[in-house]
C-alpha cells in the first residue's frame, strides 16, 4: 500500500487522550486514514485495486528465476571425484532417501558453514551446520538462499571472447601464452583483482603467483569493508587485528551505530551469542542491557531496551560524554541535547555498574579516530579480554593495504597494466564512482573477467569464464571466529564452469581440479595425517582447531584521537548495505529480492528513507520520486517516510540500480554506488532533496494482512518475570464447540518476541523447505504474496522514535479453526495430532477459509506457476512437499513432512518420537532459537514448558480459537525506560 499522506494532526488527535498501550504497523494506519480504513477491511489486501498492471513478461522472467532449471538436462559437466553424490542412483539405494554433506557457501569472503541434504544427487535444502561453532546449526536469510543460486538459470553457463562464445581450449592457450609473457617480464603488468578472500587454498596460490612475477600485485575490490576497524587497531595496539565481541558475556551493550544483529557474514553467530545472554535475563540469572543511538533504524535498534535517533556527527560527542562519564580524562566538555544527555546518563549508569562485563561498540563505517576512542573505552572498562577480544584478521588484506582498489585504478590510467584479471568481483559496478573504474580498464590491454554473472565488469572484459557455484565446487574458507570450512560439492556443475582456484591456475598456464588444488593445501598442512584428517574434516564440515588464537593485545598508543571535524547543517546521507541483495552480489536472487526487508517490508528494490519531520516539511508521501545530489552526483528514486530516522538524515542502501541485460534485478531501483567516494564510503552531507513531481509503486507488504483495532504484541516488564513454570495455571476459556480429544503426540508451537529480531532467517528456510514459488513486484504490491510465514512490524509511541516489535506470524493450527467450519468442502480439516490441515485435490478456491481466518496466514494461487514446467525444473523442490497449482489455497503446515518422516523412524524402532527430534524449518534456520516445537500433551516437553511460563499468551485470545502457536512476551526494564521519561 503506498501513497497515502501521513498529516502531523492526525497522528496527534488519534494519540491525545490515549491511556493504555497503542502499536501501529505504519502511519497511514496511526494517522487513521480513510485509505486505511479501506484497505483494513477487506478480507483480502489482493481484491484492493490499485492500478497495477501486471507485465507478463516479467512474471515469466521470475517465475523462472524461482523455479530455476531450464536446460539443466543438457548441461555439460567435467568427470568428478569419487567424493560427489551419485547422479544415477547406483543399485541398492534408497532413492527417496536423503543423503546429507557437510560443507559451506562463501558470503563476503566468510564461509557459511552448511549441511547440504540431496535426494538422488540434487541439493533441496541447506541447514547450518550443528556441529560447527559458528553456526550451531543455524542460518541466515542469505544461506538460506544460496541454494537458488545454484540453480539459477541467469548464470553464466560458457565462456565469451569479444562478448562471443568460446570455449575453454582457447582460453587456456591464451593464458598459457600471456604467462610464458609474464615469465620473461617478472609479471610486470600483471595484476591480479578479487572479492574478499579469506581460503587458504587461494591465498596459497596468490602467494605462489606474487613469487613467480615478483612485480605482480594482488588488489581486493571489497564494497563493505573492516578496514576503519582494522586502521583503528593499527593505531591502538600497533598491527591489524579483527575484533570478536562477546555478545554472551556482556551484561550492557552500548551501541553507537553499530547494527551487530542485522544483515552481514556474521550475524548468525552474532544473534546466536545475543540470545544466549537474553536467555539469562528471561531466568533471572544476569542482565542484558542494550543501548543504541543512530541515525537510521536498524534491527539492532528495534531490540533495544533504550535507543536514541542521533545524527551521524553526534556519534563522537556521544562516545565522549561516555568516556567523560566513566573516567576517562582529556576528552573536554561535549555539549549535548536534552535527550542525548538522558541516553547517555542512562548507559553510562549501565556500563559503570557492569565494568568489564560491558561491551561498547562503533559501527564499522566509522572513522577510524572514533574507533580508537571506543577501544579506548572499552580498555578503561576493563571489558577487553572478556567481553571483547581479537585475532588476526579473518579476511586477508593485500600488501598495498585497504586501499589496494585504489592502487589500482591509478596504475591502470597511467598505463601500467598490461594484464587484468578480476575474479569474483564486479568492479565496473561496485568500484567508488570518484574511481571511474570503467573509463580506467579502457586503459589495459588484455582483461579477464570470471564470475557467476555476466555482470557490468564481465560485458566491458575482453575474456569472460564462468565461475562454478559453491554447491558444486571444491574449496576452503574461514568462519567469523576463522574456523576453517572444507568446501565439497553437494553435486557435479551443471554447466561448462570452473573454480575460482582452477582459474588462478589457468592464468599461471596451468590446469588443474579443483580438488587437487586443496588437497595440496592440505597434504602439505598435515603431512602423514592427511588421509585421516581429511576424512574427518569432510565429515565434521571444517577442521577441527582451526579457529584464529584470541589474544588480548597491549595498548601502545592511549593519545585521545583529535574530535571529530564540524558538519555544518544541512540534510545528511548514509549509505548502507542492502538487508536483502547485500552489496548487489545477490540481485539475481529472486528469493532474497522478494523476501520483504525486516524494517520497512519493502521487496524488488530499494527506497530512500527520510524521517516523518522532514517528509511533512517538504511535503512528500511514500512513494513520491525526489532527485538526490550529493556533491556533483545524483540519483532519482522513490521516498519512504520512515519512522524513528533521525530528522535530518537520509538512508540508502546499496545492491540496485543495475543495467545488466536479461536480468532479473535491471532497472530495479537506483544505484546509491554513485554516491560512494574512495575516502568517504558511507556518509555524504550537504545533500540536496527535489521532488520530481512523479509517484513510483513500491511493493511493500508491511499493511497486508493488517486486522485493524488490535494490539498483537504483548511485553512484560524484568521485574515481573517468574522463570518458574506452572503447567496448571492456564485454563481453556468455554466454548460453543465440544472440545477435541487431545491424542498423544499433539503438535504445537512457541515463538519468543524477546528473541526474535526480524532477521527473515524463518521466512527464507520455510520458502525453501515448502517449494513457495516467487511472484513478482507486480503480484507483491497487489498483495499477493505466497510467502507462508510473514514478520509483522509494529511500532509504538511517538513516530519520531517509537519502539519497534517483531512478530512472526504462521498459520496458528487453531483447535477451534473457524477456517475448518467454513469451507464448503471439507477442504480444511484437522488431524488427530491436532494439525490443521489443508487437502490440496478439494480444494475449489471459494477462499472462504481466507476470509474466515482471523489472523490471515492463508495463500491463494492466483496463477499457474508450476503447469508447464518441464521435467528439469523439479530438480530443486523438495520431494517430500506437494507442489501446488493454480486455484488452491496453501499456509504453513507445522513441516507435516518432517512429523511425518519423524514418525515413520520413530515406528520403524518401536518406540514413540522424542523431543526435539521434530524441528520445523523456520525453528532450524533461526539463529536465535526463538521458535520452539514439540508435544504439547507432553507436559515435560520443551514447547510445554515455554507455555506453561508467564510470558505465554495468545493471539486474538478473544477470538476463542484455541491456536496451537502460542507466543511468549517480550521483555522490557522499566526502571531504563522510567529514567529515560524523566531525564
Amino acid at each position: 500500500m503506498t501513497g497515502y499522506p501521513s498529516p502531523k494532526e492526525a497522528i496527534r488527535k488519534r494519540l491525545t487522550g490515549k491511556t493504555g498501550r497503542h502499536f501501529w504497523r505504519d502511519l497511514a494506519e496511526l494517522s487513521d486514514t480513510e485509505v486505511f480504513k479501506r484497505f483494513a477491511r477487506e478480507e483480502f489486501p489482493a481484491f484492493h485495486s490499485r492500478g497495477i498492471s501486471l507485465n507478463r513478461r516479467s512474471l515469466l522472467k521470475v517465475m523462472g528465476a524461482s523455479l530455476a532449471l531450464a536446460g539443466l538436462s543438457a548441461c555439460k559437466g567435467e568427470e568428478d571425484e569419487a567424493a560427489f553424490p551419485y547422479v544415477e542412483a547406483p543399485e541398492g539405494v534408497t532413492v527417496a532417501q536423503a543423503k546429507w554433506y557437510a560443507t559451506a557457501v562463501n558470503f563476503a569472503g566468510y564461509a557459511q558453514p552448511v549441511l547440504g541434504k540431496t535426494f538422488t544427487g540434487r541439493p533441496v535444502k541447506l541447514e547450518g551446520n550443528p556441529d560447527h561453532p559458528v553456526s550451531g546449526g543455524a542460518t541466515d536469510a542469505f544461506t538460506q538462499a544460496a541454494l537458488l543460486g545454484l540453480y539459477d538459470p541467469g548464470r553464466s553457463q560458457a565462456p565469451l571472447h569479444l562478448g562471443k562464445p568460446a570455449d575453454w581450449n582457447a582460453f587456456d592457450g591464451e593464458m598459457s601464452a600471456n604467462a610464458s609473457a609474464l615469465d620473461k617480464a617478472r609479471g610486470e603488468g600483471f595484476r591480479l583483482l578479487t572479492g574478499p578472500i579469506s581460503s587458504p587454498t587461494m591465498l596459497r596460490q596468490i602467494n605462489g603467483m606474487m613469487e613467480r612475477w615478483p612485480k605482480a600485485r594482488w588488489h581486493v575490490c571489497n564494497p563493505v569493508p573492516d578496514a576503519l576497524r582494522l586502521a583503528a587497531t593499527a593505531q591502538l595496539f600497533g598491527r591489524l587485528l579483527a575484533m570478536h565481541p562477546a555478545f554472551d558475556a556482556a551484561e550492557t551493550i552500548v551501541s553507537l551505530d553499530d547494527d551487530f544483529l542485522g544483515p552481514g557474514p556474521r550475524q548468525t553467530l552474532n544473534a546466536r551469542l545475543f540470545a544466549d545472554r537474553r536467555r539469562l535475563r528471561q531466568t533471572l540469572k544476569g542482565q542484558c542491557r542494550l543501548f543504541v543511538a543512530e541515525p537510521t533504524p536498524s534491527m539492532t535498534g528495534s531490540v533495544a531496551d533504550m535507543r536514541l535517533a542521533a545524527p551521524v556527527s553526534a556519534m563522537d560527542r556521544l562516545l565522549r560524554a561516555l568516556g567523560g562519564r566513566i573516567g576517562i580524562d582529556g576528552l573536554g566538555d561535549v555539549d549535548l541535547s536534552a535527550k542525548e544527555r538522558r541516553w547517555v546518563d542512562s548507559a553510562s549508569d549501565a556500563l559503570r555498574a557492569s565494568r568489564r562485563n560491558a561491551l561498547l561498540l562503533v559501527g564499522a563505517h566509522h572513522d577510524r579516530n572514533i574507533q580508537a576512542l571506543g577501544l579506548l573505552l572499552n580498555e578503561k572498562l576493563e571489558s577487553l579480554g572478556t567481553t571483547l577480544r581479537f585475532s588476526e584478521p579473518v579476511i586477508a588484506t593485500p600488501s598495498d593495504g585497504p586501499r589496494s582498489l585504489e592502487t589500482l585504478v591509478a596504475d591502470m590510467q597511467a598505463g601500467k597494466v598490461s594484464t587484468l584479471a578480476i575474479i569474483s568481483a564486479d568492479p565496473a559496478y561496485m568500484a567508488p564512482a570518484d574511481l571511474d573504474f570503467r573509463k580506467a580498464l579502457q586503459k589495459v590491454s588484455l582483461t579477464i573477467h570470471a564470475g557467476l554473472h555476466i555482470d557490468g565488469t564481465a560485458s566491458l572484459s575482453q575474456w569472460h569464464v564462468p565461475l562454478q557455484h559453491d554447491l558444486e565446487s571444491w574449496g576452503d574458507a574461514r568462519a567469523a571466529d576463522g574456523t576453517i570450512s572444507l568446501v565439497q560439492p553437494l553435486v557435479r556443475p551443471f554447466y561448462d564452469v570452473r573454480s575460482a582456484q582452477a582459474v588462478l591456475e589457468n592464468l599461471m598456464g596451468h590446469t588443474a581440479t579443483d580438488r587437487d588444488l586443496v588437497q595440496q593445501t592440505w597434504k602439505a598442512a598435515w603431512g602423514a595425517d592427511f588421509d585421516s584428517r581429511w576424512r574427518d574434516s569432510l565429515n565434521h564440515g571444517f577442521v577441527e582447531g582451526s579457529a584464529l588464537p584470541l589474544i588480548v593485545p597491549v595498548v601502545t598508543g592511549r593519545n585521545i584521537p583529535p574530535s571529530a571535524a564540524s558538519v555544518d547543517g544541512g540534510l545528511t546521507l548514509v549509505i548502507r548495505p542492502d538487508a536483502g541483495v547485500w552489496d548487489g552480489t545477490l540481485s539475481e536472487n529472486a528469493w532474497v529480492q522478494e523476501t520483504p526487508r525486516p524494517l520497512t517490508k519493502i521487496t524488488w528494490g530499494n527506497v530512500i528513507l527520510v524521517s516523518p519531520q522532514l517528509a511533512a516539511e517538504k511535503i512528500l508521501k511514500n512513494g513520491d520520486e525526489v532527485r538526490l545530489t550529493v556533491g556533483g552526483a545524483s540519483i532519482k528514486g522513490p521516498i519512504w517516510i520512515m519512522p524513528g530516522q533521525e530528522a535530518h538524515t537520509l538512508t540508502v542502501t546499496l545492491g540496485y540500480g543495475r543495467k545488466v541485460r536479461d536480468s532479473i534485478a535491471a532497472d530495479l531501483g537506483y544505484d546509491a554506488y554513485a554516491f560512494r567516494r574512495s575516502d568517504q564510503l558511507w556518509h555524504g552531507h550537504n545533500v540536496m532533496i527535489e521532488p520530481t513531481g512523479r509517484t513510483l509503486t513500491v511493493a511493500t507488504t508491511q499493511s497486508h494482512q493488517a486486522i485493524d483495532g488490535f494490539d498483537f504484541v504483548r511485553s512484560m516488564d524484568v521485574s515481573q518475570l517468574d522463570p518458574q513454570s506452572r503447567p496448571d495455571s492456564k485454563k481453556e476459556p468455554p466454548s460453543l464447540y465440544p472440545d477435541r480429544p487431545k491424542s498423544d503426540p499433539s503438535w504445537g508451537m512457541s515463538i519468543d518476541l524477546d528473541l526474535c529480531i526480524g532477521c527473515n532467517a524463518c521466512v527464507t528456510a520455510c520458502q525453501a523447505e515448502n517449494n513457495i514459488p516467487v511472484v513478482g513486484k507486480e503480484l507483491i504490491a497487489e498483495g499477493r504474496e505466497m510467502h507462508w510465514l510473514r514478520i509483522d512490524h509494529y511500532y509504538e509511541g511517538d513516530v519520531a522514535e517509537p519502539k519497534s516489535y517483531f512478530e512472526p506470524v504462521p498459520c496458528m493450527h487453531c483447535e477451534q479453526a473457524p477456517c475448518e467450519m467454513g469451507c464448503p468442502v471439507n477442504a480444511a480439516v484437522h488431524s488427530i495430532d491436532g494439525l490443521n490441515l489443508q487437502v490440496y485435490n478439494r480444494c475449489i478456491g471459494t477462499r472462504t477459509c481466507s476470509s474466515y481466518c482471523p489472523y490471515k496466514v492463508r495463500r491463494f494461487n492466483w496463477f499457474d506457476f508450476t503447469g508447464s514446467d518441464a521435467e528439469s525444473l523439479k530438480a530443486m523442490r523438495n520431494p517430500d512437499v506437494t507442489v501446488r497449482s493454480r486455484g488452491v489455497m496453501e499456509k504453513c503446515t507445522y513441516c507435516v513432512q518432517r512429523i511425518a518422516e519423524a514418525r515413520i523412524v520413530a515406528d520403524r524402532e518401536g518406540r514413540p518420537i522424542r523431543d526435539g527430534e521434530i524441528v520445523t524449518a523456520c525453528q532450524q534456520a533461526c539463529p536465535t532459537q526463538a521458535i520452539a516445537f514439540g508435544n504439547v500433551a507432553d507436559p515435560d516437553s520443551a514447547v510445554s514448558r515455554l507455555k506453561a511460563g508467564s510470558r505465554d499468551y495468545t493471539l486474538l485470545e478473544e477470538a476463542n480459537t484455541r491456536p496451537r502457536t502460542t507466543y511468549l512476551a517480550r521483555i522490557e526494564d522499566q526502571n531504563i525506560l522510567k529514567k529515560e521519561g524523566t531525564g
